[in-house]
């Protein structure tokens, strides 16, 4: 019983401690049009849905500007091989690429965007 507490209080914690993450905005994607030519605000949107379903799914979100772009590059990859063995095929080349974009793009937005 004392487990299935602990358990219990762990995850309530844990969701209470995940990041509330920006939503992208027409100026973040016209900040970052020199490194993501052609990428949409569609696409910066479905970054973060992804994000949050298939990332928060395992543990808390991170905040974007938790982490430099070079240590996103490492994780995200890394973190899908993981979240595919757990649900396979759940993440495809094109859903990884656009977590990362999300979280680059949104690692030097501020909140009054």
């Amino acid at each position: 019983m004392k487990k299935l507490i602990f358990a219990s209080v762990f995850f309530i914690l844990t969701g209470c401690f995940s990041a509330k993450l920006i939503t992208p905005t027409q100026g973040d994607v016209e900040r970052v049009q020199t490194k993501f030519p052609n990428y949409s605000l569609a696409d910066l949107t479905q970054g973060k849905t992804l994000y949050e379903q298939h990332c928060g799914n395992c543990h808390g979100l991170k905040k974007p500007s938790s982490r430099t772009e070079e240590k996103w590059g490492e994780i995200v990859p890394k973190m899908a091989i993981k979240a595919n063995k757990k649900y396979p095929n759940s993440l495809d080349t094109d859903s990884q690429e656009k977590i990362l974009k999300y979280l680059v793009t949104m690692r030097s937005a501020t909140i009054d965007n």
